[in-house]
């Protein structure tokens, strides 16, 4: 019996961290949507003064972008889904 809980119990933790892992997904994603509304305004503004549109606070964002999304395949790729199946095994008759 000790071990069922042992299995329940791993399987709650892998579901806590993943659903973390989602919402760190989520708000990574969130901040490049941002990003990308704040580049597309910078881009808009030095194109209407007929500045540099290849300046520096292009890049920072770019370099911003670039960043988080490393960060969202990292996340990703540490997802645990390892030992969420069920087996034969983990059923019993119950009479």
């Amino acid at each position: 019996m000790d071990e069922f809980f042992g299995k329940i119990g791993a399987a709650a933790k892998r579901a806590a961290s993943n659903v973390a892992t989602d919402v760190n997904v989520a708000a990574d994603e969130q901040k490049i949507k941002g990003y990308y509304q704040s580049l597309g305004k910078l881009y808009y503004e030095a194109n209407r003064r007929g500045g540099d549109l290849n300046g520096a606070e292009f890049m920072d964002y770019c370099r911003k972008i670039d960043g988080l999304q490393r960060h969202i395949v990292e996340l990703k790729n540490r997802r645990d889904v390892t030992g969420t199946y069920v087996s034969e095994d983990d059923f019993v008759d119950v009479e």
